[in-house]
């Protein structure tokens, strides 16, 4: 494999983490292989740019990863919990470069239809998300993409974060299902989020025991916020 940036590097110790902690079960995993071909963060952004006619912010650049794919699919069975996560990171350019994702109803409005057409898919959950994913969107003459959440029957949620803190989220997270939610205008006392809730909530309890290195403060004033 070629020489990995310390950030490419903090995502391969994300997927340690989660082979060496106790309890883990790791399901399904993928580790790059990295993309030569495109070449590096300005490189990937100059083809962006010619293909898409968007000109990516070069503060990007630092949350740039060259893995064709970066996966996991984990679970966690306690005697008083059970908490289940995946993620599966797409390289940039092959997200910005396959726009749309399927709408959530039947009949989607011109607006709905619209904003569906706009949506690049990069942070999937395949195996068990149920068709949940995360995706940008980004129009010509914006230079930061908006970070929204796709779930197949509820709609999509705009999500409050950039692509980076998306990125540095997950190694927190480590794609446990639901927390996107905390990024969103949701209440989660409604009944449709009482799943991500107790998923969330689990995270939470045993996640500092599990992978002490990490701040949870954060995400536990993101939950009590929309409850």
């Amino acid at each position: 494999m070629p020489d990995l940036s310390e950030y490419e590097r903090r995502f391969l110790s994300m997927l340690d983490e989660l082979r060496d902690a106790s309890d883990v079960e790791v399901l399904y995993e993928e580790r790059g292989p990295v993309e030569e071909e495109i070449g590096d963060a300005a490189e990937a952004f100059e083809l962006i740019a010619d293909e898409e006619g968007v000109v990516l912010d070069p503060s990007l650049h630092s949350s740039f990863l060259r893995f064709e794919g970066l996966s996991s699919h984990w679970a966690v069975e306690r005697s008083e919990v059970y908490l289940t996560g995946e993620f599966s990171v797409r390289h940039l350019a092959a997200a910005m470069l396959t726009t749309g994702v399927e709408p959530a109803v039947d009949e989607p409005t011109d607006q709905q239809r619209k904003l569906y057409s706009e949506l690049r898919a990069f942070d999937e959950q395949p195996r068990g998300g149920a068709g949940t994913l995360s995706a940008l969107r980004i129009d010509p003459g914006m230079s930061q993409p908006e970070v929204w959440y796709c779930h197949p029957t509820r709609g999509v949620f705009r999500m409050d974060l950039g692509y980076p803190e998306y990125l540095e989220t997950l190694l927190v997270t480590k794609g446990t299902y639901g927390w996107q939610y905390l990024f969103t205008d949701v209440s989660m006392r409604d009944i449709d989020f009482q799943g991500a809730v107790e998923s969330i909530q689990n995270m939470l309890l045993i996640f500092p025991d599990l992978f002490p290195g990490h701040d949870y403060d954060h995400l536990r004033a993101r939950l009590e916020a929309r409850l």
